[in-house]
């Protein structure tokens, strides 16, 4: 854990101030500001003989043993106080521990460069650290954290560092720091630490999903953070909206304290809706799936209501395990606690879609100068057969366990869909001739994001078990925007009428096939677009788990046939702004206060 810094470091300000970031955890904690700096200290180049080598290597040995073992202690602390699904949290760094080609890396620099463990280690981290900055995709970036934490914690035993004791800290603080990692954070566990906020991170990194285990309001993204506050100055973390603010007066306090009383009671009643059906009021059954990333994330799912997993994002498998690759086991493995314990909900598995110039580079070796539209999604995974068949066996295998349902990513036609799906057809056989059981009626759906896929919706439909419409990329290959360049951002529109035409012809695409259809990406979690979906007669919203209450809430105030008749009149609209006006100003109304607002 990193060690406080001294109060006298800085000079006291009595100012209000406010810093933006990115709020991880819901909540809002008020306290004493603490900053944690990292405590490894100053590591060496030391050159050793030749008959050191030998000894230096067995040093790293016997430091990896301690932190395993540590690991061991951690894992059982998690499970016993939070659950076994944020323990298996810890699998990941089991896994990079675990894995000959960390290990060997070091012992590989410490045996041809004659120097001592804790620099090759120093070494071998900088690097692995500096190769998950460089990817595109946040998620895989958070994924660094993870090797950071298990190669400081093998640092910290070379360099025999004890974890800080915060025990005799007797008021409530608020922990500020450049970074934390899970095996900082689950210490966070009780009083005093009240919330924390970061500088770096992500919104998917382990140690955001154990803050919000924790129910501990958490604040990450806050540049210069421990720059800009002192030690010791009250601070307010703002989980719902990202802020940290500072020195606030006693007015704000109590403001901030009434705002979370009304987000507890707002919360509450939601979740009071969490057994009941999400159906309209003239009586259409819809369902509400949920989007997660990593195993771990079930437990919101079935907190939040959700009625199966709509969309598993299965890439973690590749990043969880560098350096390395996933083999078979553990795919099976994964899939397996997945299907288990959704049942009896069903489970979709997303293949791989590793995607980024550096994560394709780094990962599977591919370099391509524009990979949005290069070797991704299906393509990518029927390129690399081995890695394909690989997941494709696990996911068979699993399905003896459970619901579980395979998605293809990215698919633009109906000739690379049948080569996917005879390929099943081959592993089904292999399977048969091993005598290991599976799904013989395994559904294979696939993904709308590509709109050459949208545009032959009819004919995918006959091909296809089920349809999942990924609005995020079919907007921006739709509209031929990146949402991410600020300069063409404001294109970004869900309600764009070209946009709203094709989801129309998916749809309705898939009611005449008799297939289901379903939305995973971002404006299935909208409350102003589910009144939109319902009435394009969409049945199925996979979402992040935290949106479902208030989108079930939604739902259940509305009428299907209501919601039609608006989109029926919204499509004569020529622009993305007038069909949004026009769907504010007839169904605002309808709604409890706060659940319908303008489209972000």
């Amino acid at each position: 854990m990193p060690i406080p810094r001294s109060p006298e470091t800085k000079h006291v300000r009595v100012d209000v101030r406010t810093y933006k970031g990115t709020g991880v955890s819901p909540g809002i904690a008020i306290g004493r500001a603490l900053i944690l700096e990292r405590d490894v200290g100053s590591v060496y180049r030391v050159p050793v003989a030749d008959s050191e080598v030998p000894k230096e290597v067995r040093r790293l040995g016997e430091a990896v043993e301690r932190t395993r073992v540590a690991l061991g202690e951690l894992k059982a602390k998690v499970s016993r106080t939070i659950g076994d699904e944020y323990a298996s949290i810890f699998d990941a760094h089991a896994m990079i521990l675990g894995d000959p080609t960390f290990s060997d890396q070091i012992v590989k620099k410490i045996e041809d460069e004659k120097i001592n463990a804790e620099w090759a280690l120093q070494t071998v981290k900088d690097e692995l650290e500096a190769r998950f900055a460089s990817f595109d995709d946040e998620y895989l970036r958070d994924r660094g954290a993870d090797i950071s934490d298990v190669a400081e914690s093998v640092l910290k035993n070379l360099l025999g560092i004890a974890h800080h004791d915060l025990s005799e800290i007797t008021h409530d603080v608020v922990i500020l720091a450049e970074d934390l990692t899970p095996s900082d954070t689950i210490h966070f566990n009780r009083r005093p630490i009240v919330g924390f906020a970061t500088a770096t991170g992500g919104r998917t990194s382990h140690t955001s999903i154990i803050a919000k285990s924790l129910f501990m309001p958490a604040v990450i993204g806050v540049p210069r953070l421990t720059e800009l506050i002192d030690n010791d100055e009250l601070v307010i973390v703002d989980g719902y909206e990202g802020t940290v603010v500072v020195n606030p007066t006693t007015a704000l306090v109590e403001e901030y304290r009434s705002r979370e009383t009304r987000h507890e009671e707002h919360e509450k009643k939601l979740l009071e809706n969490r057994d009941l059906a999400a159906t309209t009021r003239d009586g259409v059954e819809l369902s509400l799936l949920a989007n997660i990333e990593l195993v771990e994330e079930m437990g919101d799912a079935l907190k939040y209501g959700a009625e199966g997993i709509g969309l598993y994002r299965s890439e973690f498998l590749f990043i969880s395990k560098s350096p390395g690759l996933p083999n078979e086991q553990d795919h099976f493995d994964a899939y397996c606690r997945l299907a288990r314990e959704m049942a009896p909900h069903s489970t979709v598995i997303r293949t791989f879609d590793l995607g980024g110039k550096k994560l394709a580079r780094d990962v599977i070796g591919t370099n391509e100068d524009n990979p949005v539209l290069g070797l991704r999604g299906l393509r990518l995974c029927m390129k690399h057969r081995d890695l394909f068949r690989t997941q494709l066996r696990a996911i068979l295998r699993a399905s003896a366990h459970g619901d579980i349902k395979i998605m293809f990513p990215l698919v633009s036609g109906v000739q690379e869909l049948r080569q996917a799906k005879a390929l099943i057809g081959e592993l089904k056989g292999e399977l048969d001739r091993e005598g290991l059981a599976y799904d013989p009626d395994i559904e294979v759906g696939i993904m709308i994001e590509v709109p050459a896929a949208a545009m032959i919706a009819d004919v995918l439909a006959q091909e296809a078990d089920f349809f999942a419409i990924g609005t995020n990329d079919l907007i921006q290959y739709s509209l031929a925007i990146d949402r991410g360049n600020e300069n063409v951002s404001y294109l970004y529109e869900p309600l764009h009428p070209a946009l709203l035409r094709l989801l129309k012809f998916v749809i309705e695409s898939g009611k005449k096939a008799g297939i289901p259809v379903s939305m995973c990406g971002e404006m299935a979690a909208d409350p102003l677009y589910a009144v939109v979906l319902v009435g394009l007669g969409l049945e199925r919203f996979s979402m992040n788990p935290s949106n479902i209450p208030v989108v079930k809430s939604v739902i259940r105030s509305l009428r299907f046939k209501e919601c039609r008749k608006i989109v029926e009149a919204a499509l004569e609209k020529s622009t993305a702004q007038e069909i949004e006006e026009y769907i504010i100003e007839s169904v605002a109304l309808k709604f409890p206060e706060g659940l319908i607002t303008r489209a972000r």
